[in-house]
């Protein structure tokens, strides 16, 4: 017992951490090939979702808690996939929201809800409008009508082809840095996986050789550029 309780503090004054440890290139984390352009600095953190996905349901309240406590120099996004036929309905009204300036942090958890617990046909865009127009003051025939505009379709152009970058082929799967990318299969539950996900942050934090005083800089100018 003795010799148990000296190695934990000389891993806590060493600053080792034994979970970190555990994680493993190949096995919990795939190296992306040709990786995307990153910022560096700052963390930059993706969520490849699909509302229609029950795993993304599921993991829902374990990737929000994240958010709510993650450092301040991580720059968190979501995309959602396409892996299905009729998912591409789904992008489209994301990214309809977003250009509109709809509250997403509002609209996201909404929009699950109507699929998985109250088992809302969304069979179309009108479908889709009604929802996400129920708490705001946009109308659901502007908000059709922005579906269709240069500007969404570009945000979506752009998802797709990041997500091809990115060899994203199932969801959830969480993306570091445009190198690195994770998914629930080698874990045995979400959490196991987010704390993954907190080694590589930190391994990316400190390969940028980010600070205190610049990580909080560069919060606020992923704040300003939101």
């Amino acid at each position: 017992m003795a010799r148990i309780i000296c190695l934990a503090l000389i891993l806590a004054l060493t600053g080792v951490s034994a979970q970190a440890q555990v994680f493993v290139e190949g096995t919990h984390y795939q190296r992306i090939d040709g990786p995307a352009a990153a910022p560096d600095d700052r963390v930059e953190v993706v969520e490849a979702f699909a509302y229609p996905c029950g795993a993304c349901r599921n993991f829902l309240p374990h990737i929000t808690n994240w958010e709510e406590s993650k450092p301040d120099y991580v720059d968190f996004q979501r995309r959602p996939v396409p892996l299905q036929q009729g998912w591409e309905l789904f992008v489209m009204g994301y990214y309809t929201a977003q250009v509109m300036g709809l509250d997403i942090k509002e609209g996201h958890p909404a929009l699950f809800r109507a699929v998985h617990e109250e088992r809302r046909r969304i069979r179309n865009l009108d479908d889709l409008a009604e929802i996400y127009t129920e708490n705001s003051d946009v109308s659901a025939e502007s908000f059709v009508n922005t579906a269709g505009s240069f500007a969404v379709d570009s945000q979506i152009r752009k998802n797709r082809s990041d997500l091809v970058k990115f060899g994203v082929r199932s969801t959830p799967t969480i993306i570091v840095q445009g190198k690195w990318r994770v998914n629930p299969g080698a874990f045995e539950s979400y959490d196991q996986m987010l704390a993954a996900v907190d080694y590589l942050v930190e391994r990316e934090a400190e390969a940028l050789e980010l600070d205190t005083a610049a990580r909080a800089a560069a919060s606020e100018d992923a704040a300003a550029d939101a």
